[in-house]
């Protein structure tokens, strides 16, 4: 029951934290580790990295490259190429920042999140590249 009132209390203050529409400080930011669901997390994790109006973006990206499937049985995995997980991500990408392959979603989460930031900025950009270019 008590796990339950803290999960409600933290949505509140995220919620809450939402509506500002300002640029996150880091007194602003969430604890996002006590999201019950993983896009409850990607949103959290949205928020703290760009502030509000990102997440639909990022939203975007993960429903065009993985349609937000990851568990182990139907693991995204391209036959012609190395792509896998939400953000469908090569080898080589995860290298770039600083991840390994793996299936926990909160860690790809994680570091799709710190790809898009690195290479556009915000996932805005991110998806404004990905409607031109079909990849991003």
């Amino acid at each position: 029951m008590r796990e339950a009132i803290r999960t409600v209390i933290l949505a509140l203050l995220f919620i809450a934290v939402l509506l500002t529409y300002k640029t996150v400080d880091a007194d602003d930011m969430v604890d996002c580790n006590y999201m019950p669901n993983i896009e409850r997390f990607a949103i959290c994790s949205t928020y703290n990295t760009w502030g509000y109006g990102q997440y639909n973006a990022l939203d975007y990206i993960i429903n065009a490259e993985s349609g937000w499937r990851v568990n182990k049985e139907h693991y995204p995995e391209s036959k012609l190429s190395t792509a896998t997980g939400f953000f469908g991500f090569l080898n080589s990408t995860w290298e770039t920042v600083d991840c390994k392959r793996t299936y926990d979603e909160r860690e790809q989460i994680r570091c799709g999140i710190k790809y898009v930031e690195l290479r556009y900025q915000n996932a805005n950009n991110a998806k404004e590249f990905h409607i031109i270019n079909n990849w991003y």
